[in-house]
């Protein structure tokens, strides 16, 4: 049994992430750390090469989706890219359009309305591409289940290529090729890429091909790599692997020549280099989602392919009012799924109501679960009376294998370990949710740990020090996978306390004789621990304080034990 070190102020279970580990000063907590993690300085993990990248042809279904491709561009066949409404779709649809467009071949898109079509590719979708004139289909972040569609593009001799990463059905559709990492008969990357990272390799294998071929594109694929990280970053990848040489060259990019709808999202999000991966989550990728969640994600396709600096400045205005429109649809629509859930004579967290707005309820569903630790289910109802319900889930919980549990109520679903959705008619909700719960019930095995807190070593205030902080840096980029590393700081006390804007609280902490200083943003709950005199226990990490500069550090508060 996991040893605990206690419960948090937040209500966390705070617990070792490996062996225990304490340090009093920089090279022990940093040698010891290394050994926790199985790591050695030499490691490539330290070194990120694009090199690393795994030849994709690896993929199943890959030289046959670039070779036709390869002849589709010889020979101008016009086609068509289905992409998605979230980040992840766009992002691809995005990247997909730019670079084929660079080889000179006639490309079009399009994004699905989230209450309108839902996710997914529809027939008459397809049916409009081919008549169009289009001869080959590119899917984004989708297709794996559209099984219509996939038939739909048979029949009318279209040839599609499905680029997606969502968990298959029993069988897969009849596509001219499928890719995706998660087919029980390939495995590439470790199951571990978004739609963004599929249509990334695919590129890279059709480029390679063109090069054989003596036609080599002037266009460079790595310009493409800011937006492949933040679709890989807002769709909660595992940043380890492939996913971590992308990530990490993809916030390169975006530190030194981002393309001008992420240059402007930036700008608009005040995200100043160097950008992290918590930039993306809370200043890039939520702004992206807003244009599909509240008006078209076809708005946040069009931010993402702009050429042009101006035209990207007033698309990335229109996501901030989107973004901003959406935060206070969720905030009320959190409050009345609440009230709803609180009247049920049950505890199971699935909800639907025609009063909720389609574009918040997939976060409603994240901030339940993360809550009550365990999944949650909340839907909307379309015009025609279908519900359509999103599921996200927690620690412990696969959301995707649990829609297969429900499959048997469900007209369609998709998704994957952390989140997912579906569409049912409406009396078959009692035999949805009866199936959900017993799914959660049996799948949660693991559920415990939702609510703990990892730690990585118990540190003094004398191991705080820029010289730790500097080599900290080198785990980055941190999120899914490859976690921050976390500390205790333990046994002092907070001398001095100062409000800054926006609810942040600059702190001094005392302990052993030295100082810290600290900085929790959003206390909340340690809101009571923080004052000067309180003895307490500080949980969270140091970093470099940029507001000072020259190599000042702070321990920046996550959470709080009681002395």
């Amino acid at each position: 049994m996991t040893e605990e070190l206690g419960l948090t102020l937040r209500g966390n279970r705070l617990i070792w992430r490996n062996a225990p580990l304490y340090a009093s000063d920089p090279l022990t907590a940093w040698q010891g750390l290394l050994a926790a993690r199985g790591l050695h300085e030499s490691d490539a993990f330290f070194s990120p090469q694009l090199a690393d990248l795994p030849d994709s042809d690896g993929m199943q279904d890959m030289a046959r989706a670039a070779e036709r491709l390869v002849q589709a561009i010889s020979k101008r066949e016009r086609m068509h890219v289905f992409g998605d409404f979230d980040c992840d779709g766009v992002s691809g649809t995005a990247i997909l359009t730019e670079a084929l467009r660079a080889t000179g071949a006639a490309v079009s898109s399009s994004i699905p309305h989230r209450a309108d079509d839902g996710h997914g590719i529809g027939v008459e979708a397809v049916r409009e591409a081919y008549e169009s004139g289009c001869t080959l289909g590119i899917s984004v972040d989708t297709g794996t289940t559209c099984f219509a569609a996939c038939s739909a593009a048979k029949e009318f001799g279209f040839d599609l290529i499905v680029t997606d990463h969502h968990l298959p059905d029993e069988t897969l559709p009849e596509a001219y090729a499928v890719l995706n990492p998660a087919r029980e008969d390939c495995g590439f990357a470790g199951r571990k890429l978004c739609g963004t990272g599929v249509g990334f390799f695919l590129l890279m294998s059709v480029w390679k091909r063109l090069k054989e071929k003596g036609s080599d594109p002037a266009f460079d694929l790595r310009q493409l790599m800011d937006r492949v990280a933040i679709a890989t970053v807002a769709d909660v990848m595992s940043l380890t692997g492939v996913n971590r040489i992308l990530v990490y060259y993809g916030l390169r990019q975006m530190e030194v020549q981002p393309c001008p709808g992420v240059a402007a999202l930036m700008k608009m999000g005040r995200v100043k280099g160097p950008v992290t991966v918590q930039d993306i989550g809370f200043q890039l990728a939520p702004r992206i989602n807003a244009a599909g969640r509240m008006q078209h994600g076809e708005q946040a396709m069009r931010l993402l392919s702009a050429a042009d600096e101006s035209e990207a400045g007033e698309l990335a205005a229109d996501l901030d009012e989107c973004n901003r429109l959406r935060q206070q649809v969720e905030r009320e629509t959190l409050k009345k799924v609440e009230e709803y859930l609180a009247a049920q004579s049950d505890d199971v967290l699935a909800a639907y109501d025609p009063a909720w707005h389609a574009g918040v309820v997939g976060l409603v569903a994240g901030r339940l679960a993360r809550k009550h630790g365990r999944p949650a289910a909340v839907g909307f109802v379309e015009p025609g009376g279908h519900v359509r319900v999103s599921l996200r889930g927690v620690p412990g919980f696969h959301v995707g294998e649990i829609l297969q549990s429900c499959s048997e109520h469900l007209d369609h679903f998709g998704g994957h370990r952390g989140a997912g959705g579906g569409g049912l008619a409406a009396e078959n909700w009692g035999g949805f949710k009866q199936a959900f719960a017993s799914a959660c019930e049996q799948s949660g095995a693991d559920a415990d740990d939702a609510r703990t807190l990892e730690i990585d070593g118990v540190l003094t205030t004398a191991a705080i020090h820029s010289g730790l902080v500097e080599r900290l840096n080198r785990f980055e980029p941190c999120g899914q996978g490859n976690p921050s590393c976390t500390w205790l700081l333990e046994g002092g006390s907070i001398v001095n306390r100062q409000e800054l804007r926006g609810g942040a609280v600059r702190l001094r902490y005392a302990a052993d004789g030295a100082y810290v200083d600290a900085i929790a943003f959003r206390a909340g709950a340690i809101e009571s621990a923080l004052q000067p005199g309180c003895e307490v226990s500080l949980v969270g990490r140091p970093q470099f304080d940029r507001f000072r500069g020259h190599g000042a550090v702070q321990f920046i508060v996550e959470d709080a034990l009681a002395a």
